[in-house]
């Protein structure tokens, strides 16, 4: 997925800037100094203004007359923002983006997938089933990967995956829900691809097929009901991926309902 924050010089900047912000390089508060981003990424001032405007719209920095420029406070950021997730997915995992979709992912698609199996064409029941078939031929493909090989098959894998839950949000004929994918695809992408990495079992595979059966039978039930069984299994995947440390075993836990 290219962003905008791809383009140009100055798009260079901002990702450079975007992803300090997300790092906890630049924290709240930090005056972001511009003379010094001249020096050093060697561009003009109108770059630096221009990338700075850019970080603006997205809620990641802000402007006071003798202040100047800095990092806005968490809750002023744009988190929906494609270029916002990316930052936040590239490199180590934001745990707390990981489990924060996964409890999205428990409420929207479930109901996607019953709309889906109620408004589906055929053309996009087709594209569900070809998804299918692709996410058990990668499957495949990483249990049989060499050592060497690992790393990009479970990246063909989380690729297969996404698009399997792409062609479910567009099935359900609901447009805020196909649209989901811009914040689906890159956290999507840093959870499949730690979990990929220890997957020892073919169970998700007979999880996924059994939304595919009841979205093709047009079974608005079963494919709600198979859809959350998916994502119940999706989440206790997330909390143990994110639980490796005790940083993260703490977030999941203050992250639970009290008894």
């Amino acid at each position: 997925m290219i962003t905008f924050s791809r383009r140009g010089l100055h798009g260079h900047v901002v990702d450079v800037l975007g992803r300090r912000i997300m790092r906890g390089q630049l924290v709240s508060g930090e005056i972001i100094d511009q003379d010094a981003l001249l020096t050093e990424f060697q561009v003009s001032r109108t770059v630096i203004r221009e990338a700075i405007k850019v970080l603006t719209t997205k809620g990641l920095v802000d402007a006071r007359p003798r202040l100047g420029t800095f990092v806005t406070e968490r809750q002023r950021w744009q988190l929906l923002d494609s270029d916002v997730m990316t930052w936040r997915s590239e490199g180590t995992p934001d745990a707390l983006l990981v489990l924060e979709l996964s409890e999205v992912r428990q409420v929207l698609e479930p109901a996607a997938a019953r709309l889906a199996a109620v408004r589906r064409t055929p053309e996009q029941c087709a594209e569900i089933q070809d998804a299918m078939t692709a996410l058990v031929a990668t499957f495949e493909s990483t249990e049989a990967a060499s050592r060497g090989a690992a790393s990009h098959a479970a990246a063909s894998h989380a690729a297969a995956d996404l698009a399997f839950h792409r062609a479910v949000l567009a099935a359900s004929g609901n447009e805020l829900l196909a649209r989901f994918e811009v914040v689906l695809e890159p956290a999507l992408h840093a959870r499949d691809e730690l979990a990929f990495e220890n997957e020892t079992t073919s169970q998700f595979l007979v999880e996924h097929q059994a939304v595919v059966t009841a979205i093709v039978a047009q079974d608005a039930d079963a494919a709600q009901a198979a859809m959350k069984l998916l994502m119940d299994q999706s989440n206790r995947d997330s909390e143990t991926l994110v639980s490796t440390d005790a940083e993260g075993a703490e977030l999941v836990k203050s992250r639970k309902p009290a008894l």
